[in-house]
């Protein structure tokens, strides 16, 4: 038997990428009758579950067709978890996340057979949050779970992160993220000269850049509209965004449209000209692959997995960001260039990008290199 153990799962979908890249497992692996899944039951707005699901046991989900645990974070929630790993310590846990104590340390205490998936949260500019308690669970990890655990890392970076806190004999497995499956034939889409639809698709934490984006569009007074989707997880950085959209006296409009269903999520990236994800650390980032699977061309930052080669039109434009700067200049060129591009380049951009998507979707027999990853214990 294989446990998932994931922070927060659907019916909570708008609490980022892990959730993604969980979906994607369970799909891939055709929801495999030998998995069933640990998760909150609440997300991080303190939402709570739909009364017609039960917390503290396994339900049947009809969304996912696997078995889910929905934890509560209350003393009987805990027990009941901790009784769940004591009896079921010999299967193989595979853990999401490191930091949420009932949900990735106990487990990884408890359990005999682990596997535990970072999620970018050995990233530097992610440690600096609470960076205290963190430091405190990153020594009992190294001192009790390091040893036993397998490492599941989903870019060169994080193979890097793991090996820089664990040793260089930590045991890590590298596997990228499962993305969705792009589109067979890229969508016609035309763009015209002296106009720009930008799309913002992600949380809204300042580790994402949003108000950079707003302030260098507001810069550079052209007309050029930015749509906002994710849900709000930092409410004060927010508030710093809305002062810079409320104060706004140029050409460029912005809209704030709320979170959008994944499901949705390369339907609605298909109507931009270009998705714009200013990040200060991504260890995969399923929006931007989800934009280039619908042709649609990224401007990102160096800190993701995702390269492009220098091209007249290639499909994503590359940011640097260095010493907690963003190369401000170059972000201006980039998308002062999107603006004034003609429908025929543009159209070789959106191409490349939908090329780019499916060749590296190709690469990858994904549902063997994950039920390798999960019988790592049995061979």
């Amino acid at each position: 038997m294989l446990y998932i153990i994931i922070e927060y799962f659907y019916p909570f979908a708008d609490a980022g990428g892990p959730i993604r890249s969980v979906e994607q497992i369970l799909e891939v692996l055709n929801q495999n009758s030998s998995i069933k899944l640990i998760t909150s039951a609440n997300n991080y707005q303190d939402k709570k579950l739909p009364v017609y699901i039960k917390a503290n046991r396994f339900v049947n989900e009809s969304i996912t067709e696997t078995p889910i645990f929905y934890s509560l974070n209350l003393i009987i929630g805990i027990l009941k978890l901790v009784q769940l790993y004591i009896k079921n310590r010999q299967h193989t846990f595979y853990i999401n996340g490191m930091f949420i104590p009932r949900l990735s340390l106990l487990p990884a205490l408890i359990c005999k057979n682990v596997i535990i998936s970072p999620r970018g949260m050995l990233i530097n500019e992610t440690l600096g949050t609470k960076s205290f308690l963190k430091k405190i669970y990153l020594f009992i990890y190294k001192l009790v779970v390091s040893k036993k655990a397998i490492w599941h890392a989903t870019d060169a970076a994080e193979v890097l992160d793991i090996k820089r806190f664990f040793g260089e004999r930590a045991n890590v497995k590298l596997i990228t993220n499962i993305p969705v499956k792009p589109l067979d034939i890229n969508p016609t889409s035309i763009k015209q000269e002296g106009s720009l639809k930008l799309v913002y698709y992600s949380l809204i934490v300042e580790k994402k850049g949003l108000l950079t984006l707003i302030q260098t569009l507001k810069k550079l007074n052209l007309s050029i509209s930015l749509d906002i989707y994710g849900s709000i997880k930092d409410q004060s950085y927010w508030k710093e965004c809305l002062q810079e959209i409320n104060t706004n006296q140029s050409q460029a409009t912005f809209n704030y449209l709320g979170h959008a269903n994944p499901s949705e999520s390369q339907s609605i990236l298909a109507k931009y000209d270009a998705f714009v994800l200013l990040t200060k650390g991504e260890n995969f980032g399923h929006s931007i692959y989800e934009a280039l699977s619908v042709g649609t061309p990224v401007i990102i930052t160096n800190k993701t997995p995702w390269k492009f080669e220098s091209s007249d039109n290639p499909p994503g434009w590359i940011i640097n960001y260095e010493n907690n700067e963003f190369d401000t200049n170059t972000l201006k060129q980039t998308i002062t260039n999107l603006y004034y591009m003609n429908n025929d380049d543009y159209a070789l951009s959106s191409m490349d990008a939908h090329k780019y998507a499916v060749d590296f979707y190709n690469s990858h027999d994904f549902k063997k290199e994950y039920t390798n990853l999960f019988n790592s214990f049995n061979n």
